[in-house]
C-alpha cells in the first residue's frame, strides 16, 4: 500500500515538473535566434519577452504595445518594464526600465539594462505596464506565462 501511494505521488511530481519545465525556454549560450515576442490582445497588441543580446551574451526584459492596423485608433505607452529571476520563493527584479516618454500614436518599445545571465541559476521573466487610450482606455500589467533560461 506504502509503494502504490509513493508510485501515485511520484506520478503527480513528475506531471507538475513537465507542466513547470515546459513553460521555460532555455537558450543556449551560443544561440544566434533573436528570443521572440510573447503576445497578447488584438485591437492593442501587448507583447513582452527576455530579450537575448548575442553581442553582449546578456539578458533584457523587452516591451512593447502597439495599436493594429484597422483597430481602435489608440495611442499607446509603455512603462515599468521589468526583468525578474526566480530566487526559489518568489520573484525578484533585478533591473527596471520606468520609461517615461509618454504616449505614442501607433507603438511604443522599452528595454531595460542587461543582465549576464550566467551569474544567476535561474529563469528570468518580464513584467511590464501597458496603458492605451482612444476609443476606450485601459492600462494592464501583464507578465507572459512564459520564463527564459540560459544554459551556461
Amino acid at each position: 500500500m506504502k509503494f502504490k501511494r509513493a508510485r501515485r505521488f511520484g506520478t503527480t511530481g513528475a506531471l507538475v515538473a513537465a507542466a513547470f519545465g515546459s513553460s521555460i525556454v532555455f537558450t543556449p549560450a551560443s544561440a544566434s535566434a533573436e528570443s521572440e515576442w510573447v503576445c497578447y490582445g488584438t485591437q492593442v497588441k501587448r507583447c513582452a519577452t527576455v530579450w537575448w543580446n548575442e553581442a553582449t551574451g546578456t539578458y533584457h526584459a523587452r516591451a512593447k504595445i502597439t495599436d493594429v492596423a484597422g483597430g481602435g485608433n489608440y495611442e499607446v505607452k509603455v512603462t515599468n518594464v521589468k526583468l525578474q529571476r526566480f530566487d526559489g520563493d518568489r520573484m525578484v527584479t533585478v533591473r527596471t526600465k520606468a520609461d517615461t516618454d509618454g504616449w505614442h500614436a501607433t507603438e511604443d518599445v522599452a528595454l531595460t539594462a542587461s543582465v549576464d545571465p550566467c551569474v544567476w541559476d535561474q529563469s528570468f521573466k518580464v513584467l511590464a505596464t501597458f496603458s492605451w487610450r482612444g476609443a476606450s482606455s485601459g492600462e494592464k500589467t501583464w507578465r507572459p506565462d512564459t520564463g527564459w533560461s540560459l544554459m551556461c
